[in-house]
């Protein structure tokens, strides 16, 4: 019993830690403001960074600040400073490929780059990995001198909501007009009715809540020796450009040390959040 105890634990725990407060620009984009802490294992003169950003359809922009090692025995490192762009190219799986360019100031020398990454990361999930490989140019009084580019980070990203949203709200309440879209309904550009607008936003809630329990099963696969799932989306509820989808997921497994068999269901929520025609998961809460 204890055991069974700890492993229920051990997957709310997981399941809870997915709250996430996280295709060219089409209306109402889901936007993320994105917080990273980056290195370059090395490879570049960045050896521990921050960056802030925010990314809203394909496109994001981000401030960067850089502690630069200087190479030179016995000479003291410097900061670097400056901005960057990422531009999506496709997203598959959790896995997203993109380019990246920017420029910055390294010890008052100016700097340009560009390159590709790629991040992964779940929907659920608020945290995401990501690389980036490329060629940066660093000019100074007598020369330029070109180089490669490296950096690896982690990034914590939560939703803020539509970009044209938070602009429009502020003048919306000054006229005592409501936000536009705030009635149920996508945008005409979509062309959907509101019965496939709700199919769309019960087979996002559904693939995200897969998602994750496929990742924590990864995880977590030391302690049981069989594990099978259920999703159930019982009812949506569509508000404008976000979405309430509510349900129950079912987990039955065989712990591997006593061979218990448990089946569970456990009722929970999903939000989502408008993204273009389709719909974005941004959290999970039990019960």
């Amino acid at each position: 019993m204890l055991e069974r105890s700890m492993l229920k634990t051990r997957w709310l725990t997981a399941l809870t830690a997915a709250a996430a407060l996280t295709s060219l620009a089409t209306p109402a984009q889901a936007a993320d403001l994105r917080l990273s802490a980056t290195s370059s294992l090395g490879l570049s003169c960045g050896v521990a960074g921050a960056r802030a950003g925010v990314q809203e359809g394909r496109f994001g922009v981000y401030g960067e600040g850089a502690y630069c090692r200087s190479g030179v025995e016995g000479e003291a490192g410097s900061a670097a400073f400056g901005l960057g762009a990422t531009f999506d190219l496709f997203s598959t799986n959790g896995l997203t490929g993109y380019v990246v360019a920017g420029a910055n100031l390294q010890d008052g020398n100016p700097v340009v780059y560009g390159g590709v990454g790629a991040r992964y990361g779940l929907e659920l999930f608020p945290v995401e990995g990501f690389a980036e490989v490329g060629v940066q140019r660093l000019s100074t009084d007598l020369l330029v001198i070109p180089g490669p580019r490296v950096t690896v980070g982690l990034t914590y990203r939560t939703f803020v909501g539509p970009l044209s949203s938070l602009v429009a709200a502020p003048a919306a309440a000054a006229t005592g007009e409501g936000a536009a879209g705030s009635g149920e309904g996508a945008p005409a550009q979509c062309s959907v009715s509101p019965e496939e607008d709700r199919a769309a936003a019960r087979s996002a809630a559904s693939r995200a809540a897969t998602r994750a329990l496929s990742a924590a099963a990864g995880s977590y696969s030391a302690g049981f020796s069989s594990f099978t799932y259920q999703v159930n989306i019982s009812n949506v509820t569509i508000n404008g450009n976000t979405a309430v989808a509510t349900g129950s997921i079912t987990i039955n497994l065989v712990s591997r040390g006593s061979g218990t068999r448990s089946s569970d269901t456990y009722p929970g929520t999903v939000t989502l959040v408008r993204d273009g025609c389709g719909w974005r998961a941004t959290g999970y809460t039990r019960g």
